[in-house]
């Protein structure tokens, strides 16, 4: 019984922290709905159309995976890292290891059930007919209906749960092995050597120049791996994580004189030392960003290839049902990992505040913060993205001397200055002057 009082307990004081897993659950399973109706309604439309649903499903499915084990592990470590303290205190009133690793699994789980439920009740109102509009303007797919069903909910939800305790599984050994010094006080811990991630990273880019290697030979066919092979790219840079995350930050921001913005110094110290312990934001700012640039570009250069149009409706709808739910999981773990991170906004104002700093200087180095995190993911999505497309573009051009890279500029900056606006957002709200005295008033 103690293991459940001190979870309930936990989730209780510290539901600021774990609403940021509600909310990404709630979004995967959301994102996950999208291929669950495009199956459902396969199996129902008999034909070449049923087909043609069952194949975007598909590609759909494989876009939310990389976007649900990027993002959804990202906040679990994150959660797990944020209450390190707590864990060892636990340790302290005499839980053992053991007892950590399954009550923060069943917190996970707990979590991730609520989440992924009230997201699979909102996709039953919202996704049958947004996907309905969608396929409305999409060639030979004009009167299909989609429709949701029980079944896929349940399979949806089921789904996330599980992607989010697999996710929880590092971060549950990670807490049972805190240091219980840490409860008693600030520590740094120790960090394995990354061998696990680097491993991962290289299997992915394997698979991506395997794709590459057969690329020129699937051009008459539609070139589908150009599709994914950007994606798997995308995937293997987020899995190496701050291996990449922090020197990019530390490189561009470098750029900007210390004495230029007295703001500005403080928010680059604040990005760069959270991006060498962690690399939660920036991991869901590159897929958010990269992912869908990587598909469209792929797209367009594969075209460019036999002169199709890669532009047009059916294209366009293709994309848009691809890609919607990943994004949308992507910028909303994005801005509730940079939320997450923030919630001592309060007792850094007061700090400022007692070294003779302006009201304003605190919700400056908050906004600015959010924008250098916004910008390095940018940077990371469009470096990786460059790579994709070059890489796709020296391996077609022998065969298919028309060929062209292209990266689709606009696609990259609009998704990049949109999610860089949510992360700012995400970063400023803890910082509100009239939020950080209601919890530093006295009687608190």
């Amino acid at each position: 019984m103690i293991l459940v009082r001190l979870a309930a307990a936990d989730l209780r004081t510290s539901w600021r922290v774990w609403a940021g897993l509600c909310a990404v659950s709630a979004v995967a399973a959301l994102a996950g709905s999208v291929p669950g109706v495009l199956v459902v309604g396969g199996l129902r439309t008999p034909g070449v159309r049923g087909l043609a649903l069952l194949s975007i499903a598909g590609t759909t499915a494989a876009f939310g995976l990389i976007a649900i084990l990027v993002v959804v592990s990202a906040v679990v470590r994150l959660t797990a890292g944020l209450l390190e303290r707590t864990y060892a205190l636990w340790q302290l009133a005499g839980v053992t290891p053991r007892g950590v690793r399954v009550t923060v699994l069943v917190q996970t789980a707990l979590v991730a059930v609520l989440g992924a439920v009230v997201g699979a009740a909102a996709a039953g109102v919202v996704v049958p007919a947004a996907v309905d509009a969608a396929l409305a303007g999409a060639s030979g797919l004009d009167g299909v209906r989609v429709a949701a069903s029980w079944a896929e909910a349940v399979v949806v939800v089921g789904l996330t749960v599980t992607a989010a305790v697999v996710a929880g599984l590092s971060g549950s050994r990670r807490a049972a092995t805190t240091p219980l010094l840490l409860g008693v006080g600030p520590g740094v811990r120790g960090r394995r050597p990354p061998i696990l991630r680097a491993t991962v990273a290289a299997l992915l880019t394997a698979l991506a120049a395997s794709m590459l290697a057969g690329l020129p030979a699937s051009v008459p066919d539609g070139a589908a791996s150009a599709l994914l092979i950007g994606p798997v790219l995308v995937a293997a840079v987020a899995v190496l994580g701050r291996s990449v995350g922090a020197p990019v930050v530390r490189l561009w921001t470098a750029a900007v004189p210390a004495s230029a913005s007295v703001s500005f110094a403080l928010a680059r110290a604040a990005v760069r030392r959270a991006a060498a312990r962690s690399d939660t934001t920036l991991a869901a700012l590159l897929v958010a960003v990269a992912l869908p640039t990587a598909l469209v570009g792929g797209q367009r250069t594969a075209a460019t290839a036999t002169g199709d149009d890669a532009t047009g409706s059916g294209s366009a709808v293709t994309t848009v049902l691809v890609l919607s739910g990943p994004v949308l999981l992507a910028a909303v773990g994005a801005a509730a990992t940079a939320a997450m991170a923030a919630r001592d906004r309060a007792q850094e104002r007061e700090q400022l505040l007692a070294v003779g700093a302006t009201p304003a200087l605190p919700v400056a180095v908050a906004a600015l913060e959010g924008v250098v995190l916004g910008v390095s993911g940018t940077l990371i999505a469009a470096a990786t993205v460059g790579v994709s497309v070059i890489a796709e573009w020296a391996v077609l051009v022998g065969r298919y001397p028309s060929t062209r890279p292209i990266v689709p500029v606009a696609v990259l900056v609009a998704i990049g200055a949109l999610c860089t606006a949510l992360v700012v957002l995400s970063s400023l709200l803890p910082a509100v002057p009239g939020r950080t005295r209601r919890r530093t008033s006295p009687g608190d």
